[in-house]
């Protein structure tokens, strides 16, 4: 029987600390993009039943909002589920707990693509093929976020093969990683992400080099602050993503 609500359980280990020994925001993207995969290979709609029927996953929206950040030796449960598919877009949301307290939550936006055109398809269900809960899921949706002429680029990055996931462009989470490196070390001791939202509006490849442009950060960690970031393709200024990331003072 098909589980439409998934958990499953990460130890925080050295694998995906950041530099304060705590589960860091490029950590934690990997584990919900590894809890996706393994809950859609078990609803049948993983990435080799998808190619079996010459289609993809393309990630294209993503929000989470986080309270508290799991430490070094912490057991984190991740529950996730499917909303009601309407057209080609699924969207999936996440709930992220340590014990019994709820640190986190987020909902992806995924789109089907047909593999040789690259156009959006509506996926294929039947009534058997239940993959979605019905009930309960999250008020949240990944918001639309428009480029800003006014942003100045503070770092090119090369898209290298280690950027590269199994459909050969530049894994979302490389974007992440991308963006928290454009900002000093000083910065990221000063302030704890509490949100990240990105939309994925290109394709980068390897060989690409891409313009990341973004907010400067107030001199001094006395409020929360919220901050856009921005990449281009160099070559040709095709925009790839926008993201925003709010941050408070750590404690």
């Amino acid at each position: 029987m098909k589980q439409t609500i998934w958990t499953q359980r990460y130890d925080i280990n050295s694998i995906v600390l950041n530099h304060r020994k705590r589960l860091g925001l490029v950590g934690l993207l990997k584990i919900l993009q590894d809890t996706a995969w393994t809950h859609a290979n078990h609803l049948g709609h993983g990435f080799d039943d998808m190619l079996s029927r010459n289609t993809i996953w393309v990630l294209t929206r993503q929000r989470l909002a986080m309270s508290d950040w799991p430490g070094w030796g912490d057991i984190v449960d991740i529950r996730t589920w499917v909303r009601p598919i309407t057209g080609p877009l699924a969207q999936r949301d996440y709930e992220i707990f340590c014990g019994e307290r709820k640190l986190g939550e987020g909902t992806a936006s995924w789109l089907t693509l047909d593999q040789t055109t690259r156009r959006p398809m509506k996926l294929s269900l039947t009534e058997s093929d239940t993959i979605c809960r019905g009930d309960g899921t999250l008020a949240t949706t990944p918001e639309k976020i428009a480029m800003r002429p006014d942003l100045t680029v503070t770092a090119t990055i090369p898209a290298r093969i280690s950027d590269l996931d199994v459909n050969g462009h530049v894994n979302n989470v490389c974007y992440a990683q991308w963006i928290l490196d454009s900002l000093p070390l000083d910065d990221h001791s000063a302030y704890r992400v509490s949100e990240y939202e990105i939309n994925f509006l290109g394709e980068s490849r390897l060989g690409d080099s891409v313009a990341l442009e973004r907010d400067d950060l107030p001199p001094s960690p006395t409020a929360p602050v919220r901050l856009h970031f921005q990449g281009k393709r160099d070559s040709d200024g095709t925009a790839l993503f926008a993201a925003r990331i709010g941050a408070a003072p750590a404690a």
